[in-house]
């Protein structure tokens, strides 16, 4: 996928990992995950932190990659 890294349109479908998920396990590295969206197939993603720094909020473009990474992360 590719970073947009301008703020995205707010219909963008939006996928939190929460702080407390990534502290309970290690399979929940940021940079793992990070790294897993920038090499799977898809379109445009933004990356931010969410606000009361509950953890990491990905939007995607397409919902389908907003389905896949739910899938695999949340």
């Amino acid at each position: 996928m590719n970073k947009l890294d301008r703020w995205p349109p707010p219909d963008w479908p939006e996928v939190v990992i929460k702080w407390e998920q990534m502290l309970e396990s290690p399979n929940y590295n940021p940079n793992m995950i990070v790294t897993w969206v920038d090499h799977t197939c898809g379109g445009r993603y933004h990356l931010h932190g969410y606000q009361n720094t509950k953890g990491f909020a990905f939007r995607f473009e397409d919902p389908k990659d907003a389905t896949l990474f739910a899938l695999r992360w949340a």
